[in-house]
């Protein structure tokens, strides 16, 4: 019973995975870079958009901060 609990678990955290990468699309997530100072202070930011473009203001330094998020297909 616990085995199939766990085939049953696993496939459906498979199914979820694979819903997630099919919404990303074919140019991927977005990411926004923060960059910080020794002290935490912020001092620049970069960024690639759901189209490839990048984007950046500011001092890329070693302290940083990376998100993501999910680009909308294209109609």
């Amino acid at each position: 019973m616990r085995k199939k609990l766990a085939l049953g678990l696993g496939l459906a955290a498979l199914a979820a995975v694979g819903a997630a990468v099919a919404a990303i699309g074919p140019t991927g997530p977005g990411q926004i870079y923060t960059y910080y100072d020794d002290n935490g202070a912020l001092v620049g930011q970069s960024s690639i958009h759901c189209d490839g473009t990048r984007e950046s203001w500011g001092k890329p330094t070693k302290n940083y901060g990376v998100g993501y998020y999910l680009c909308d297909p294209e109609p």
